[in-house]
C-alpha cells in the first residue's frame, strides 16, 4: 500500500454512512477508479470543492485493499456552470454515465480522457445539447472501438446508395439491396448518414457552428441510442432526465439555441 497522485474528473458518487461519499473517479493514468472522500459532507471539509460532480482536480490518494481514501485534491478547473444549469447538468450526467457504463475499471486511455474533458469544456458552451450529444455518442463509441460502419454497407461492404438504413444490432448502415437483412433497422437519408460521418472526421470546435434540419437530428437519435444500448446492454438511466427536461421546454417554450 503507498501514496499516489493523479488528475481527474469526478464521474459520480454516492453517500456512505453519515458524512462520506465514494467517487467514481476517470484519470489518464489510471482510468475508471472508486475512492472515498472521508467526512467530504461535513461543512467546510477541505475535499468538498474538488470533489463535485464533473470538477477535474488532483488528487493523493492513499491505496487501500478495498477502496482507495482521498487524502488531499486541488481543482484545476471546476466546470461550475454545468452544475448551475439544469440542462447542461442533465447532459453532463448523460455524458458521465455512458463513460462509466463504457469503462471498464482501471483500464488507463489517454485520448478517451482528453476527449471527455474537451467535451466538458464544450459543454459549458454548446447551444444544441441534442446535437451534441449525437457528436459525443459516436465519437465516444468509435474510441471505445466501436465506431459504426457508415462509409460502405455494413453487410456487402458495397458503396451506400439508394435508401438507406441503420442497424443498430449488425453495427452500421445497409444499403438499398440489404434492408432485409435486420427488420429492425432504422430508417436514414442520405443526410444523416453525411451527418455522421462529418461527426467522425471533424473536431468539436468545427462542429460547434453545425446547423442541423430536426428530421435528421431525429433520425441521428433513433439510430445511435438504440446503437449505444446494443454495446452497453444496459439502459442509461439518465436518459429519462433528459427527456424530462426536454418535455419542459416544450411545454414553457424554451429554446436549446443560445
Amino acid at each position: 500500500m503507498g501514496l499516489y497522485r493523479t488528475d481527474a474528473i469526478v464521474l459520480g458518487h454516492r453517500n456512505i454512512g453519515e458524512a462520506d461519499r465514494i467517487l467514481t473517479l476517470f484519470s489518464p493514468v489510471k482510468g475508471k477508479i472508486h475512492a472515498v472522500a472521508r467526512g467530504v459532507r461535513r461543512p467546510r471539509n477541505h475535499l468538498l470543492g474538488g470533489t463535485q460532480l464533473f470538477t477535474y482536480s488532483n488528487f493523493l490518494i492513499m491505496e487501500s485493499r478495498n477502496l482507495d481514501n482521498i487524502s488531499q485534491c486541488e481543482i484545476k478547473e471546476s466546470f461550475h456552470k454545468i452544475r448551475a444549469n439544469l440542462e447542461h447538468m442533465a447532459y453532463g450526467l448523460y455524458f458521465a454515465e455512458m463513460l462509466r457504463a463504457s469503462t471498464p475499471i482501471e483500464d488507463k486511455n489517454q485520448e478517451l480522457f482528453r476527449f471527455f474533458l474537451k467535451t466538458l469544456y464544450f459543454l459549458q458552451e454548446w447551444g444544441d445539447l441534442e446535437l451534441l450529444s449525437r457528436i459525443y455518442e459516436i465519437k465516444l463509441m468509435a474510441i471505445q472501438g466501436f465506431a459504426p460502419e457508415i462509409f460502405h454497407c455494413v453487410s456487402c461492404g458495397e458503396k451506400l446508395s439508394g435508401k438507406m438504413r441503420f442497424s443498430p444490432a449488425l453495427g452500421g448502415v445497409l444499403c438499398a439491396q440489404c434492408l432485409k437483412k435486420d427488420t429492425k433497422a432504422v430508417d436514414v437519408s442520405r443526410e444523416a448518414v453525411a451527418a455522421l460521418r462529418i461527426f467522425i472526421k471533424k473536431p468539436y470546435r468545427e462542429l460547434i457552428s453545425l446547423d442541423l434540419q430536426e428530421n435528421v437530428k431525429k433520425q441521428l437519435k433513433n439510430a445511435l441510442y438504440p446503437f449505444i444500448l446494443h454495446h452497453l446492454d444496459r439502459k442509461l438511466k439518465t436518459i429519462e432526465f433528459i427527456d424530462d427536461i426536454n418535455c419542459l421546454k416544450v411545454q414553457t417554450g424554451m429554446t436549446g439555441g443560445k
